[in-house]
């Protein structure tokens, strides 16, 4: 009987979705992970915005995060989207440190104005030093559209 509620409920999430964004569209939220903190993406156009997030990472540091990317999604006939895109980290904590980011997610349009979106970020400290050691971000969310 559980299979058949849990069945019921899947194909009423994927038949609720909505792929259709339209440009200049904005999206607010919250990401939890590492870091956590309130997201935001700004639609350019149906396949392509720009991600913004503020965030404090919740290990022993605790330090600010800021990060920019330029995403490119590739949606799917299911309405779930794949993104990659290309940006930067501010990490501030004893020294400022800046880092190239590699987003990679899935985002989910649950409803009309709802998305969900998981995302990995690695990350490549260039400033003030370029170093060898990658870093991963990474998360779940959820944003509204407006």
């Amino acid at each position: 009987m559980k299979r058949v509620f849990l069945f019921i409920f899947l194909m009423t999430v994927f038949y609720s979705l909505n792929k259709d964004i339209r440009a200049q569209s904005t999206e607010l939220g919250v990401i939890i992970g590492e870091p956590t903190g309130v997201s935001a993406k700004f639609w350019t156009s149906g396949r392509s915005a720009i991600d913004l997030g503020v965030a404090w990472s919740l290990g022993d540091s605790g330090n600010m995060h800021l990060h920019s990317d330029y995403l490119w999604h590739f949606w799917s006939d299911s309405g779930v989207a794949f993104y990659t895109g290309l940006g930067g980290r501010l990490l501030f904590d004893n020294d400022t440190q800046f880092a190239a980011r590699i987003p990679i997610g899935l985002q989910l349009n649950v409803a009309r104005r709802l998305s969900l979106f998981f995302e990995l970020a690695p990350t490549l400290p260039v400033m003030p030093e370029t170093q060898s050691n990658f870093d991963i971000n990474g998360g779940a969310g959820v944003r509204l559209r407006f």
